[in-house]
């Protein structure tokens, strides 16, 4: 029977860490927007750590994972900003010719 809370427990981390993770994604492609230090810069930066705290207490986690919470904040945003689009279905050369 232990195993089985054991087991239930990863499964509750692993799926509250995928939350944070890939929720924060869309928030730091959103943040690379803004010029570092705004006010909306840091909306984008401390608005996820309140859904963080709200979502740990709706998994009844403890305070022991906050620290590995921030990692995942900090990992899904940065993974974010790192994120680029390509506009366009055409690629330019430097002399605004479109390449074959």
């Amino acid at each position: 029977m232990s195993s089985f809370i054991n087991s239930h427990h990863y499964v509750v981390l692993v799926s509250f860490f995928s939350v944070i993770l890939i929720g924060n994604i869309p928030v730091g492609y959103y943040r690379k927007r803004f010029a570092r230090f705004s006010r909306p810069w840091a909306r984008c930066i401390y608005i996820p750590i309140l859904v963080n705290i709200v979502l740990r207490r709706f998994f009844g986690l403890g305070y022991a994972i906050v620290p590995f919470t921030i990692l995942a904040i900090l990992a899904g945003q940065f993974i974010g900003a790192r994120i680029k689009l390509n506009h366009s279905d055409t690629r330019y050369d430097k002399r605004d010719s479109v390449s074959n």
